[in-house]
């Protein structure tokens, strides 16, 4: 896996990638004549300020204030190369 600039890359995307790589060599090399690592781990957490958008949001929502956020899911920060 190689990227051409700073990217974060989804659990989920690494998760697709070690998949398609898997029944990929499967079907070439045979079962029992490859090895994958996965370097990248997702460490970095995700999180996402949810708001309202419906009538009367302005009066329920709080803005921008206190807007840490809840963990939305995971992350790997990838380095070019």
């Amino acid at each position: 896996l190689v990227v051409d600039e700073n990217q974060q890359l989804t659990s989920e995307c690494l998760e697709a990638a070690r998949i398609a790589t898997n029944k990929y060599m499967i079907t070439n090399a045979g079962r029992d004549f490859f090895h994958i690592r996965i370097r990248p781990h997702p460490y970095h957490v995700l999180r996402i300020n949810k708001t309202l958008s419906c009538a009367g949001a302005d009066r329920l929502s709080t803005g921008m204030r206190g807007a840490y956020g809840k963990p939305y899911g995971t992350a790997a920060r990838v380095k070019i190369g």
